[in-house]
């Protein structure tokens, strides 16, 4: 099988791949269209692609009209603020096909984005009918090779959760035709354009095409020009391909590459900490080779293809002598998939995801075309080892079903089975135009799954997308239309409450469309000094994506974060769990829901509980700058507990270790009184008193209750009024118990529920049915989630299953906020573990006060903001007048992008509070200017203009080299 470079008219090809394009589309996206939803997920498209599309066409449009004018690259909307290259160039500014936003008018930024991904899809299949153009292989042989290549789990989840993702097919075979050209001797500038839109598309699908394209490599030269190939040249050319579009695309990749070595990614645990798959992963394995309507994966291993890939692996192997570059090529990626390192090294060495198998639908896709090529000449011999191992897979696939009872099995065994009976129908009988048969066949499996996935009662997936509408009313009601006329031109931040969904339909953490400064944020890259501020507080809603979500609503941090507003949905989660020193500012018109939340048997309407949307406001919110004279020592602030961390932001100021000398002249805060320890005692429903360091915990219906005894004291309570109440693990580890132990504690609570006459208990069964359950959520693992409840709300600690990927985290530790208790603190808790298992933890539940002490210290820090702030294009400026030497620190997340000037003289910028922007001030009257650029974007510029510049050159000396060859050769 020989790559061809010979120009041949492939214009029925395309015209033919357009028709059948249609049919396609029209199941993978018609299906959303009649049942009224849309093509815009409701987790990252609602928070990150549509709402960046849409930002970043303001600032495209915005360039072109005003060219000269300096653009903003830094946001007050993402989160507590964000540098916007950083966010852009993952997302969107390589992203060729996001251009295409601009054709449309801002009202219909929703169609730009369904119709986008559309155009996406459609290249990804002409790209394959472009690459295998370059084989002799019929028009219909590549038509059916382009749906395999098109239609599978991988795209048809990744076209509606991660279009972008979808790119990496369009570029995987231009990479490979292009590597080709320079193996046969061809011009290395095709290649050296791949690898710059490669690299500019983005950075982490770069990295993992890189590494595709080098194996391709090494397995190309090693199969077929180990003794041809003049290496010399080629590395020459690949070098010169590779350093050319190094350089050229270096002010995207410097810049990057600082922000990932300065995001909430490093250092991440390698692969989750796994050192082989749970034990469901390699029992399903098989299964996903073509359960096409599957999109919930097992660490992202999708394949999903059409039944008759699993054929043509078969038959290639057959033939491995003939096809020694597919056969190393499947049979490596099998090993790969077997082994989470892998994914893992795939990953940029994170969790061990394995979005990495984009790469193998290519040589799939071929070996269905080597298939479909030579399917009127199969032999006997052949055809019956196709059917003996199409036969041992219909028994994996039917005691896979069996175990776990997957019915979506059965549209996929059905034409595994056609496909090999038209195989020898074909071969024994023939048929006119047997490639339309199994063309025609390979369409209807393909039509089938995209069906499934995309009809909203039977995959589901289509009922995870928005319905048509509404991302516009997400939009304009994201806070019941509460937020509108709040701009006062002062800054300010809003928040909601943990869990508490106000719009339904998705999670929502982004907010870039209220014009509000939300304090969440959910992005693939976030400042690593934030995450390092919220992980040290042990903020229990910690993720690498989304360092802070709302604080675990604590009060402490929404006052410092300056949130002046929270907005909270009265019949969601936590309703009542506000922080102190909010009060209900405003209200939306009450609904009531006769058949959700009413008293049992109400007798008249007042009784009615009614649905409404709350807005809280503060007086306590800190400015965005302010001034202190206090401080607390490294050495200090590292012995005290994470609430007392968090309750000392109002006292003084902390700053990293290498600026201690900022605080010279400056007093220690006091720090006494801030937090009270309080005694606890868990006590079980079995009236078992738990030891403090531990729990054996052996039945899941056993609950628990956290005692406070001094609590029943009413002089004790009074002292702890305008209080928050914490509970602390310094500490937690948690040891599942082994299969057998499980299973044996389950049988034994079976037998304890039977306390009935006559009851018998059938063990034979039960084992079966607990060592299925375990298997099936592949337990004993090292998840667990610790519950505690109190009237206000719910709390909960969890450890991520390792199959979490983006999401998983090591917990450790943890402060779980129960509520701020204005005056009846309770005496107890309602305490619930997840899991059966051995829990040994370090806890202490204190109370944070708010009192008078806070409430002054507060006011001290209001008095002290800088004032006549004002906003400008990557920059922040304002005056303030000190009476002594003190620290201005800030909410603003640190960079080394941030540069600042006092009374115009360029000032040393301080890491205060482990994470934030800050200066040292000495007394006086004094105007302070901050100012942003972009890390790296000055020098990756530079390079660029040096690479643009050796790329010109290169292109006049190739030009001048070909012309006078061309000349030699006609003399």
């Amino acid at each position: 099988m020989n790559f061809s470079f010979e120009k041949r008219d492939h214009r029925m090809l395309y015209l033919k791949y357009t028709v059948m394009f249609a049919l396609i589309a029209l199941c993978m996206f018609g299906s959303y269209a009649i049942t009224g939803h849309t093509l815009i997920w409701n987790k990252d498209a609602l928070n990150q692609h549509v709402p960046l599309l849409g930002e970043y066409r303001k600032v495209v449009l915005g360039w072109l009209h005003h060219p000269t004018r300096p653009l903003n690259w830094w946001s007050w909307n993402m989160g507590l603020g964000t540098d916007t290259f950083q966010v852009f160039s993952y997302y969107t500014i390589g992203d060729v096909f996001a251009y295409l936003a601009l054709l449309f008018p801002a009202a219909k930024l929703t169609l730009a984005y369904q119709v986008i991904t559309v155009v996406r899809t459609y290249f990804v299949g002409l790209t394959f009918c472009w690459f295998a153009g370059h084989f002799s292989f019929r028009d219909h042989v590549i038509l059916g090779g382009a749906i395999v290549y098109m239609v599978n789990s991988y795209l048809l989840y990744a076209s509606i959760a991660q279009p972008f993702f979808m790119t990496t097919f369009i570029l995987f075979p231009i990479l490979v035709v292009q590597l080709e050209r320079v193996l046969q001797n061809g011009s290395a500038w095709p290649l050296t354009l791949a690898f710059l839109w490669m690299l500019v598309n983005n950075y982490y699908l770069a990295y993992v095409l890189g590494i595709g394209t080098f194996i391709y490599l090494v397995l190309r030269v090693a199969t077929h020009y180990r003794t041809t190939l003049s290496y010399g040249k080629a590395l020459a050319k690949l070098a010169f391909a590779a350093i050319t579009s190094i350089l050229v695309a270096a002010c995207l990749l410097v810049p990057e590459i600082m922000a990932v070595m300065n995001s909430t990614r490093a250092g991440s645990e390698f692969a989750n900490g796994l050192k082989h798959y749970p034990l469901y992963y390699y029992l399903f394995l098989p299964k996903q080779l073509i359960n096409g309507d599957q999109w919930t994966f097992m660490f992202w291993s999708a394949l999903g293809l059409v039944s008759i890939a699993f054929i043509a692996i078969v038959y290639l192997y057959t033939r491995t002598r003939e096809f020694p570059l597919l056969s190393i090529s499947l049979a490596l990626a099998l090993v790969m998939l077997l082994i989470p390192a892998v994914g893992a090294f795939f990953n940029g060495m994170m969790a061990a995801s394995n979005r990495w198998t984009l790469l193998i639908y290519l040589p799939i896709a071929m070996t269905v075309c080597l298939l479909l090529q030579n399917a009127t000449r199969l032999d006997r011999h052949t055809l019956w080892i196709l059917t003996s191992a199409t036969g041992i897979y219909l028994v994996v696939l039917v005691a896979t079903y069996i175990f776990q009872n997957d019915t979506t099995m059965f549209m996929p065994i059905i034409f595994l089975i056609m496909s090999l009976l038209m195989l020898w129908i074909i071969n024994l009988h023939g048929t006119p135009h047997p490639d339309r048969w199994l063309v025609t066949i390979i369409l209807a499996n393909a039509a089938c799954n995209a069906l499934y996935v995309g009809t909203p009662y039977n995959g589901n997936f289509a009922n995870s997308t928005l319905v048509r509408g509404q991302y516009q009313s997400i939009a304009e009601n994201r806070y019941g239309s509460l937020e509108k006329g709040l701009n006062d031109g002062s800054f300010f931040r809003v928040s909601t409450i943990s869990n508490n969904q106000i719009t339904s339909g998705g999670l929502l953490d982004n907010d870039l469309t209220s014009g509000m400064h939300n304090i969440d944020s959910y992005y693939s890259l976030q400042n690593k000094y934030l995450g390092q501020f919220s992980t040290s507080l042990q903020n229990t809603q910690y993720q690498a994506n989304v360092p802070l979500r709302q604080v675990d609503d604590r009060t402490v941090l929404n006052n410092f974060f300056g949130v002046k507003y929270l907005f909270v949905q009265s019949n969601s989660e936590n309703a009542n769990k506000i922080p102190g020193g909010y009060f209900l500012d405003a209200t939306t018109e009450p609904k009531i829901n006769y058949d959700v939340g009413q008293p049992t048997n109400p007798t008249d309407q007042t009784q009615l509980v009614p649905t409404t949307t709350n807005r809280y406001r503060t007086n306590n919110a800190f400015p965005l700058l302010y001034w202190q004279d206090s401080y607390i020592s490294q050495k200090t602030y590292q012995k005290l507990s994470p609430t007392a961390k968090e309750r000392a932001l109002a006292s003084g100021v902390t700053v990293s270790s290498k600026n201690s000398g900022a605080t010279n002249g400056m007093k220690t805060a006091n720090l006494k009184g801030n937090v009270i320890k309080l005694k606890s005692q868990l006590v079980s429903n079995r009236l078992n008193k738990i030891k403090s360091t531990g729990l054996k915990y052996t039945d899941s219906l056993e609950t628990y209750q956290l005692q406070l005894p001094q609590l029943t004291s009413k002089a004790f309570k009074k002292q702890l009024k305008d209080s928050e109440l914490h509970v602390e693990f310094a500490s937690i580890k948690y040891q599942p118990f082994s299969m057998k132990q499980q299973i044996a504690y389950e049988q034994k609570h079976e037998e304890q529920q039977s306390t009935n006459p006559g009851d018998i208990v059938n063990y034979r069964f039960n084992q079966y049915k607990f060592w299925r359950y375990h298997i099936l959520n592949g337990s004993p693992d090292m998840s667990f989630a610790i519950k505690i409840s109190s009237r206000l709300g719910s709390e909960t600690i969890e450890q991520p299953k390792q199959s979490k990927l983006s999401f998983f985290k090591l917990v450790k530790n943890g402060t779980m906020n129960i509520g701020y208790f204005a005056k009846g603190m309770p005496t107890s808790l309602t305490f619930k573990p997840s899991k059966l298992g051995t829990y040994q933890w370090q806890y202490q539940v204190v109370a944070e006060k708010l009192g008078t002490k806070y409430n002054q210290e507060v006011r001290q820090i209001q008095k002290h903001a800088l004032k006549n702030v004002k906003f400008k294009r990557n920059q922040l400026s304002g005056t303030i007048s000190t009476s002594r030497v003190g620290i201005l620190t800030s909410s603003i997340p640190y960079s080394t992008g941030w540069t600042a000037t006092v009374d115009g003289k360029k000032t040393t910028l301080l890491r205060t509070n482990q994470a934030f922007v800050g200066l040292r001030l000495p007394a006086g009257t004094h105007r302070v200017v901050l100012r942003y650029h972009v890390p790296g974007l000055a020098l990756g510029c530079k390079i660029s203009l040096f690479g643009l510049i050796w790329m010109l050159l290169a292109a006049v000396a190739s030009w001048l080299i070909k012309r006078h060859n061309a000349n030699k050769a006609s003399a």
